[in-house]
């Protein structure tokens, strides 16, 4: 019998990674869109979880990993925390007067906001359903840990800024929340 990569291998199968430095604009847009102020458009329902992991805390459990020489195969990623939770925590974070307003997937897909690019991590496609519920258990149980949700954001507004590659141009926000409050 063949033996499975992870029995012989560490494999490890990171989430979204965050942080400083990050140039993808997934994340990063969120804590400057906040940051910002005013009216901030965001998916609803706020209860719903999004994932992902500080690029801090997986490289230095990676390393770990590497120097006890563990094997296996390890999903890394936060647990999960809301979106409310996420964009709260930004406009604490960066001392915003930001007013979110929470949008329903139907308007925005009705609309053509793109899922995952122009409205960062926001996923509505019924086949990605799981995207943001990945089990990490294993690697939790291995010694991954998070640091706070606070210092992920604060790390991410003083060391990686807003790209035009990822999220809302403030044109098309501001258009689409009109739209919203004229339904």
């Amino acid at each position: 019998m063949l033996e499975e990569p992870g029995e012989r291998a560490l494999v490890v199968r990171p989430g979204l990674i965050v942080g400083p430095h990050d140039p993808t604009g997934r994340f990063t847009y969120w804590p400057h869109r906040v940051a910002r102020g005013g009216e901030v458009l965001a998916p609803a329902p706020p209860e719903r979880q999004t994932q992902s992991v500080d690029v801090r805390d997986l490289a230095e459990w990676i390393v770990d990993l590497c120097e006890h020489d563990v094997r296996g195969t390890f999903n890394a990623t936060h647990p999960g925390f809301s979106w409310a939770e996420l964009l709260e925590t930004c406009r604490v974070v960066a001392a915003a007067d930001s007013e979110i307003t929470w949008v329903t997937d139907e308007f925005l897909l009705e609309h053509e906001v793109g899922e995952w690019m122009e409205l960062p991590l926001w996923i509505a496609d019924p086949a990605m359903a799981g995207a943001d519920e990945v089990d990490v258990r294993r690697a939790v149980a291995a010694g991954l840990w998070f640091r706070p949700l606070a210092d992920s954001i604060r790390g991410t507004l003083d060391e990686a800024q807003p790209t035009e590659a990822a999220g809302l141009s403030a044109e098309r926000e501001a258009a689409l929340l009109a739209k919203w409050h004229a339904r």
